[in-house]
């Protein structure tokens, strides 16, 4: 079937957006479909580790972070009681603090204003097949008219989000929650050190914060469970767990948010990706796979995706052959797993040991030791560094220490230095069943 388009992206989110806003400048023709174009307010995307400003820049789109107040991240922070500790990203690299709706419209205009570009308010339906249940496009419902209408393009690319409609015709994929995210903004906030992210691990559970303008940061805290908290529920597990832990530099903001009561809640969620292979369409973004959002690798694996994708696919000399288009998309999905693995394991085992008090004690000494180990951790934070073996290296060699360092101080912490190598092991397993290879740990040892 002839097409007027090459491609068709459901959702103008963050992945949508910036893949059409990439790939549009070089001649593309795309339909960009989405039932809103207004600005999001979303609590979480807000920071931007170096590794998502590196691949912005190399697609030709570092500018877009220009002009709306984003603020420079320099590094990270813990506190834990009334020690403190920094550690700088590597090399001078930098991260990014911002409000997601105002760089999300930024990435829109910069898409909706190329010629080859053509802009669907609609919701999406279903996907179309042939009768070789190949996928050709897809039908939506108009916004303004209400009417059934239909889009037909080689590539069809959902990008619709954590909360996807197209999951069950692409992947195999098995959501979970991990905890909640309770955010608030605390206005001219003064933090123990501007230009960093903030992690708090006084409390028995961890919360966050990091700038997103001149005068706002945002404050990001854990609330454990699968189940959506009640307010009186949040409003207890603030006041016991988080307000006595609030630097005093801090307080005043933070009592004024509270008192404001604007905070918004959202589910963290992990998932795999485990993709459904099907000529004619690809998934991207956190359609596909999501990681919890405390070390903010969203966006990284967000545009790592979208580099990837794109490099396939620039490869090609046009989109009229369709199984050379099933090769590119199966190429993606082996070559983003390899690079994302990481963001994701990282994400979800620093949750995991977050919530255990001795793990977490033992990553706030580990990280106090500074030196090579406290770079390499950043840098793997950071997206920075995607070696595989870099990664389990870090996390058994902390939990060595933590192990060690209790024995050191009392022959009878033995049964809590077994406990620390147990619960490190029983983290970091199925995250690494989920998202490693042996043969990508092996390569990552050789390239080390």
């Amino acid at each position: 079937m002839k097409s007027e388009f090459d491609i068709c992206i459901i959702g103008a989110g963050m992945a949508g957006a910036t893949i059409a806003a990439y790939l549009a400048p070089k001649g593309i023709r795309i339909a960009l479909i989405d039932h809103c174009y207004k600005e999001k307010k979303r609590i979480v995307g807000e920071l931007l580790q170096p590794g998502a400003v590196l691949s912005l820049e190399q697609m030709g789109l570092g500018a877009l972070l220009d002009g709306f107040d984003a603020q420079t991240v320099e590094g990270y922070s813990l506190l834990q009681g009334d020690e403190k500790i920094t550690i700088p990203y590597p090399n001078k690299y930098t991260g990014m603090g911002l409000h997601n709706g105002r760089f999300l419209q930024k990435i829109r205009a910069s898409a909706l204003q190329n010629e080859s570009v053509t802009q669907i308010h609609g919701k999406a339906l279903q996907l179309l097949e042939n009768e070789q249940h190949e996928i050709i496009g897809v039908s939506y419902r108009e916004s303004l008219t209400s009417e059934i209408k239909s889009i037909h393009a080689p590539l069809t690319i959902t990008s619709d989000g954590f909360f996807s409609n197209f999951r069950d015709d692409l992947s195999n994929n098995e959501k979970t929650v991990t905890s909640y995210f309770i955010g608030l903004i605390l206005k001219d906030c003064e933090m123990p050190f501007p230009k960093h992210g903030h992690v708090f691990l006084s409390g028995p559970t961890p919360f966050i914060c990091y700038p997103i303008s001149n005068n706002e940061v945002r404050l990001l805290i854990d609330f454990p469970g699968e189940q959506l908290p009640r307010k009186f529920l949040l409003q207890a597990h603030l006041d016991a767990n988080v307000t006595p832990y609030i630097p005093k530099c801090m307080l005043d903001s933070y009592e004024q948010a509270m008192q404001e009561g604007g905070f918004k809640v959202m589910p963290n969620h992990y998932m795999a990706a485990k993709p459904i292979i099907r000529k004619g369409a690809v998934m991207l973004g956190d359609a596909l796979n999501m990681r919890h959002p405390l070390t903010g690798g969203g966006l990284t694996a967000v545009f790592s995706d979208i580099q990837i994708l794109s490099k396939h696919l620039l490869a090609m000399p046009d989109f009229n052959n369709t199984d050379l288009i099933h090769k590119k998309i199966e190429a993606y999905y082996r070559d983003r797993q390899h690079a994302n693995a990481n963001l994701n394991i990282l994400a979800n085992a620093l949750y995991g040991v977050m919530s255990n008090d001795l793990l977490k004690t033992a990553v706030f000494k580990y990280l106090q030791c500074g030196g090579a180990n406290a770079q390499e951790s950043i840098a793997i934070l950071a997206g920075l560094n995607r070696n595989h073996y870099s990664l389990i290296k870090q996390f058994f060699s902390l939990a060595v220490f933590g192990a060690y360092d209790l024995i050191r101080e009392n022959i009878t912490n033995l049964p809590k230095a077994t406990k620390i190598l147990f619960d490190a092991l029983t983290i970091i397993k199925p995250l690494a069943k989920n998202e490693l290879s042996v043969a990508g740990i092996v390569s990552g040892y050789f390239k080390k």
